[in-house]
């Protein structure tokens, strides 16, 4: 008599995890992003004792594309109006565009955080002023922030917070350090804050 053979195991059941961030999508199955930004920013001149700050109302739009679930390159274009202390508009604009690398820590959690840094070039100048007068203005900078989002499928919402270190101008004009009567346009090289929240969309 044969023995029996032992009774086959039931097939184990596979666990599907979800991504909470994208109803049980990847992260990586829409790595574009367009997002829109709206903050304020304000600038000092680096030898300036006074800390005399100019400050503007800014708005960016964001590009965004996601090489790895925690790598991201953006590309920022940012414009914005002076605020005077009365809230009045100013005689100055600003412009400017980055190049930045994100590296988030939680991608694939509903609310996750980031680091990033980039390099970019920013003007400002009168906001009636020529195109050579821009182009003369032009200022290199250095930009590093800390973020937070929430997504929701493939909407999110977002606040960031953003350091930069602007050079002197193109056209290496004199200067005076401290910028005339708090004036950026004249000083050496300008340290700025700004702060954005804003709406991705997620394709």
């Amino acid at each position: 008599m044969e023995p029996e053979e032992p009774p086959t195991p039931p097939s184990a059941v596979p666990v599907i995890v979800t991504d909470p961030c994208g109803g049980g999508v990847s992260v990586m199955a829409h790595r574009f992003a367009v997002g829109i930004n709206l903050g304020a920013m304000s600038v000092t001149a680096d030898d300036d004792v006074a800390q005399n700050e100019t400050q503007f109302r800014t708005a960016e739009l964001s590009i965004r594309y996601r090489a790895t679930p925690h790598f991201e390159l953006e590309l920022l274009l940012s414009g914005g109006r002076q605020v005077l202390e009365d809230g009045e508009d100013g005689e100055l604009a600003m412009g400017g565009g980055t190049l930045a690398a994100r590296y988030r820590f939680r991608p694939h959690r509903a609310w996750n955080w980031w680091l990033m840094g980039g390099l970019g070039a920013t003007v400002i100048e009168r906001h009636d002023s020529s195109e050579e007068a821009r182009d003369a203005a032009n200022r290199g900078h250095v930009a590093f922030g800390i973020g937070l989002e929430r997504r929701f499928r493939r909407l999110a919402l977002h606040a960031e917070l953003r350091g930069m270190a602007m050079g002197p101008r193109s056209d290496e004009m004199e200067t005076d350090g401290r910028g005339s009567l708090g004036d950026p346009r004249t000083a050496a090289n300008l340290s700025g804050g700004q702060f954005n929240f804003g709406a991705s969309f997620y394709f």
